[in-house]
């Protein structure tokens, strides 16, 4: 064979140039939905904490930490013993006029919560029927398979898309798996913490406080899965969003706000209002109310810490940071 007849072949018979070619499908169902979800979070925390911040800003329960504009401004106030206890709309009477704010707030993040647990299972559905491609798993087909196909085409097509599926199930499970049992903690823990004025106050804080670093997370997404020709996936804007608006507000509001200020007024200035729940219902409610609330606490606390680790050595980022050194050592040739 001539060296030219054999170049021309090369191509077509090297699984890795055309791999390195041609986009993986199944990559790109990953990165749309992803890509949607992270704007619609990004929309929908910042809408929420301007809410947030319109509603209760002025309130005495929401601290200076927070923005909070009251003179006496501090997470005591969330403990008031003329607090009742909410079930379905009876025995609601509160003490402060954002009883009706803190209603709607609730019930919004509760309708967002389980949106994104519905919008994560359609996900899940969709890269499951339809996850991977044949043409990208024959690419790496050895010469007997291609062979066997070519004498039974009908039944080597069928296994290979059953392969395909399988392998789309799992990687769809592992990727959604983790957020839909986080969305239904979630939605458990909102249910509970409106139950009780206390805790309802204290934990509308607590979501302000998380969704405010959620803000620049998400922002952080959106670029990352941007488009690849977008301008929001450039490596400049990418480490910018990171190192001046992510990390700085990650730090600030769930590694200070969060333990200093809001699981301190859990742990030392929830025990009068203990006590009265204990009185109103029955010995031991207290302490299992306590136990429970700041253990959640605690169980946030340890998931920021490995989130914060995650945010440090990003892989995404650290691809970023490799094509934009190879830019420079090309540029500078």
């Amino acid at each position: 064979m001539s060296p030219q007849k054999q170049q021309q072949t090369l191509p077509s018979s090297s699984p890795f140039r055309r791999s390195n070619s041609i986009t993986n499908p199944t990559q790109q169902l990953f990165s749309a939905p992803r890509y949607a979800t992270a704007t619609f979070r990004l929309l929908y925390t910042s809408i929420s904490t301007l809410v947030a911040l319109l509603f209760f800003q002025s309130a005495e329960f929401w601290p200076r930490w927070v923005f909070g504009t009251h003179e006496d401004a501090n997470t005591r106030h969330c403990w008031d013993l003329s607090g009742s206890f909410s079930a379905l709309g009876f025995l609601d009477d509160d003490y402060d006029a954002k009883n009706g704010a803190l209603k709607y707030f609730f019930l919004t993040q509760a309708a967002y919560q389980l949106h994104s647990l519905c919008f994560h299972i359609v996900s899940m559905l969709l890269l499951m029927l339809y996850g991977g491609s044949s043409s990208s798993s024959g690419n790496g087909m050895s010469r007997t398979n291609s062979f066997i196909g070519k004498l039974n085409p009908f039944q080597h097509q069928k296994k290979q898309v059953q392969s395909t599926r399988l392998v789309s199930m799992k990687t769809s499970m592992q990727s959604y798996l983790r957020p839909m049992v986080e969305h239904c903690i979630v939605l458990c823990c909102l249910v509970g913490a409106y139950l009780f004025s206390g805790l309802r106050r204290l934990c509308a804080v607590g979501i302000f406080t998380l969704e405010l670093s959620s803000v620049s997370l998400q922002l952080l997404q959106v670029c990352i899965y941007a488009p690849q020709n977008s301008w929001w996936r450039k490596p400049e804007v990418v480490l910018f969003v990171h190192r001046v608006l992510t990390v700085p507000m990650f730090v600030y509001c769930r590694l200070i706000v969060l333990p200093f200020i809001l699981w301190r007024s859990a742990l030392f200035e929830s025990q009068p209002w203990l006590e009265q729940v204990e009185k109103v219902f029955s010995p031991g409610w207290g302490e299992k109310i306590y136990a429970l609330f700041n253990g959640s606490l605690c169980l946030i606390f340890a998931l920021n810490l490995v989130l914060f680790r995650r945010l440090l050595f990003h892989p995404h980022l650290k691809q970023i940071m490799k094509q934009k050194k190879e830019r420079r050592l090309s540029i500078n040739q």
